[in-house]
């Protein structure tokens, strides 16, 4: 049995974002990331629940370490997006991820 391969981008088109702890900054953050959803034409509820859970990302991330700067990454693959919120040094980065669905 032959298996077809699609291929994917394996160079992502990369944002990085350093930001401080600031809830402003969450909701500017997921603002980015509601703007490359809509331009990757995903569906309008999946762009509002990613947007949301950046924010959530940050907010916690921003909570845990009130000091410095975080580095936020967006990540634009072919097939999906990606942020990851960097917490400081030693600490587990959070990474969110959802597959690029054109609006049919």
């Amino acid at each position: 049995m032959l298996h077809s391969r699609i291929p994917v981008a394996t160079e992502p088109k990369r944002v990085e974002l350093h930001v401080d702890s600031d809830a402003r900054l969450a909701a500017a953050v997921g603002g980015a990331v509601r703007f490359l959803a809509e331009s990757a034409g995903m569906p309008d509820e999946v762009c509002r629940e990613f947007q949301d859970a950046t924010v959530r990302a940050c907010v916690e991330t921003f909570e845990a370490h009130l000091d410095g700067t975080h580095l936020v990454e967006l990540l634009r693959f072919d097939d999906r997006l990606e942020v990851i919120v960097g917490g400081q040094t030693g600490s587990p980065a959070v990474h969110l991820s959802r597959s690029v669905v054109p609006q049919s």
